[in-house]
């Protein structure tokens, strides 16, 4: 895991420490060493403040650290999703929220109909822009600029349109699969959908897939489906602001040359990861499934490796 050398910087007792000497040390160099009406105002009223709102995100960030400790025990001896509340919850879920169906009689139509977003098209608009904006400093001479720009900016709007147009699905045909197979499946498959996620239950493949990959999967390789929990802390000017929980179906994959374990990772909502682990043990009646947990913690702009 590498930490961004920026923000966040999480407040531990000993970096409160730091900064509120710091602070201190700052007023008394405004009061004193300045010595002028702003400098003492800004001693007296300004630097006391920020200490207060040092201690303040410290206090926050602290209680929801203890908060999430005490929901990681009840994640990890299972006693949060053996409740009887979350039960109810996650039957309640079941009712109002129940598998889907592909839409279209073609596996490419129904997967690249998924790709078209709204937020894409609404991503594209700003590099469009500025991408003809870029263009009105050619009569003025600064080519050199208008060039950079332009391919800058229509960088940004191909990384956009080419989601748009599911290239990662035409990718993903064009490799070694047996299409006619997979896509009887997939045509049958019962879905899980969640932001530019999915997890299809199809007749003989477990089907999926994010913003970046299609996955088919052979029944005869999954070893199991996990239930990853991740907490991302979010922080704003550097100070905690907020956190949420994401949940991730583990797909356990044995890969059939080598025999190891291969792990496919995709993001759904706590109820529909345990939907498919409920799910997988129908395909897979009668086999020893690996089901493990494991939580983990991220800051926002932490790049995991």
């Amino acid at each position: 895991m590498r930490k961004n050398d920026k923000f966040p910087f999480a407040i531990t007792r000993k970096a409160l420490v730091v900064y509120i000497v710091f602070t201190v040390l700052l007023g008394l160099f405004l009061f004193f060493v300045r010595g002028d009406v702003a400098g003492k105002c800004a001693a007296c009223i300004v630097c006391p403040m920020l200490i207060v709102y040092l201690i303040y995100a410290y206090c926050k960030e602290s209680k929801a650290d203890m908060k999430a400790h005490d929901t990681k025990a009840q994640y990890m001896n299972g006693s949060y999703f053996e409740s009887p509340e979350w039960h109810e919850k996650y039957v309640a879920y079941l009712n109002e929220h129940p598998f889907e169906k592909p839409k279209y009689q073609s596996m490419k139509l129904d997967l690249l109909k998924r790709f078209q977003r709204r937020e894409y098209l609404v991503k594209m608009i700003l590099p469009l822009f500025l991408m003809f904006c870029t263009l009105c400093l050619i009569p003025l001479g600064r080519y050199y600029m208008a060039i950079i720009g332009f391919c800058l900016f229509g960088f940004l709007f191909w990384l956009e349109f080419s989601l748009y147009i599911g290239m990662p699905v035409r990718k993903w045909l064009k490799g070694d699969i047996d299409y006619e197979e997979i896509e009887a499946s997939y045509l049958k498959s019962q879905m899980l959908f969640y932001k530019t996620n999915a997890l299809a239950f199809g007749t003989t493949h477990l089907h999926g897939f994010t913003e970046k990959k299609i996955y088919a999967i052979d029944y005869r390789l999954v070893e199991g489906i996990s239930r990853k929990i991740v907490r991302l802390k979010k922080y704003e000017d550097g100070i905690y602001n907020t956190e949420e929980y994401q949940h991730f179906a583990v797909i356990h994959v044995r890969l059939p040359q080598s025999g190891n374990i291969h792990d496919v990772e995709i993001e759904l909502n706590e109820f529909q990861v345990q939907m498919a682990i409920d799910k997988l043990s129908v395909y897979k009646i009668g086999e020893d499934l690996m089901e493990n947990l494991s939580v983990n913690e991220h800051k926002e702009n932490e790049a995991v490796i």
